[in-house]
């Protein structure tokens, strides 16, 4: 940033000059100039709100887990750090955005509650699943969503149910400058054992299908309508490629995992390898299913 931030927005809970690799779970990436950590939903709308009003370009943060970051970021960036309460009525739950995702699968299991076991393995926060319409196994946030909260992009308070076309295929209408502020699930009475045994059983098939022991931002692309991104991959005799210490996981072809060091110039450079590989070998073009941030 060239120009000074308003002190509206230093007055806010901030940091300076945060390595991506500790806000990533890839741990690419280079430094974060300006991280912002509202820890009430009024201070969450200041910063928006100010942003709008100043044209400052900013991003939004969540756990980082479904994140590729290829340089520094010199725009602010905004990471709720709201407290991580979880309040229940009847089968409904309700989180904010910050609260850890997987964490709010195990509440859900402590509660007796089911529906959100397809959310035990997958890392991040509620709020970048809500953004994402993040699911696994046949399922997806958007088949338990009942009503969440969330800023527009200039920064109004909105709360309401999910209205048809919100929510699609990883992906909704908050990608585009909203913030995701909390979320409520309705689910269903149901049996513990029963709850946890089917946890166990996704994530024991997560564990033997991807990398889990190393650094990632989950499967790298989109799935092409009727086909299988990471099939095509392998197809195209891709796993174990290397660029530096970002390489095509032998386990599963759609996670390009960090051995250690990976520079954003190599993960860039290994994403673009397979994309023009699977171009050549499959004719189709595959399309990010991370957020790309360069």
């Amino acid at each position: 940033m060239t120009r000074p931030l308003p002190d509206a927005l230093l007055s806010l809970p901030h940091r300076r000059d945060v390595p991506f690799a500790r806000l990533t779970t890839l741990g690419v990436g280079g430094t974060c100039r300006w991280l912002f950590e509202p820890t009430t939903e009024a201070e969450a709308q200041v910063f928006v709100q100010t942003c709008a009003r100043e044209g400052l370009p900013w991003r939004v943060l969540g756990g980082g887990s479904n994140l590729v970051v290829l340089g520094d970021v010199d725009t602010p960036v905004l990471r709720l750090a709201l407290p991580r309460e979880v309040r229940r009525q009847g089968t409904d739950l309700t989180a904010p955005a910050s609260h850890g995702h997987i964490a709010l699968a195990e509440a859900a299991a402590q509660a007796s509650l089911s529906g959100l076991a397809f959310a035990s393995g997958i890392p991040g926060s509620l709020g970048g699943a809500i953004r994402m319409n993040a699911g696994a196994h046949g399922s997806e946030w958007v088949d338990v969503l009942i009503r969440f909260r969330f800023l527009t992009p200039e920064g109004d308070l909105v709360e309401r149910a999910p209205a048809p076309g919100d929510f699609a295929y990883r992906t909704s209408f908050l990608t585009g400058g909203h913030v995701v502020l909390s979320a409520t699930a309705h689910l269903a009475e149901g049996d513990p054992a029963a709850i946890r045994a089917q946890m166990a059983e996704l994530r024991g098939k997560r564990s033997a299908s991807q990398p889990l022991t190393q650094r990632n931002a989950g499967c790298i692309f989109k799935n092409p309508t009727g086909q299988n991104a990471g099939r095509l991959i392998d197809l195209a005799g891709l796993k174990g490629l290397r660029v530096g210490d970002a390489e095509v996981s032998p386990q599963h072809a759609n996670f390009l995992v960090n051995l250690g060091q990976a520079s954003p110039a190599q993960f860039k450079e290994l994403m673009d390898r397979v994309r023009a590989a699977v171009l050549e070998a499959h004719g189709v073009g595959l399309e990010p299913e991370v957020e790309i941030w360069a």
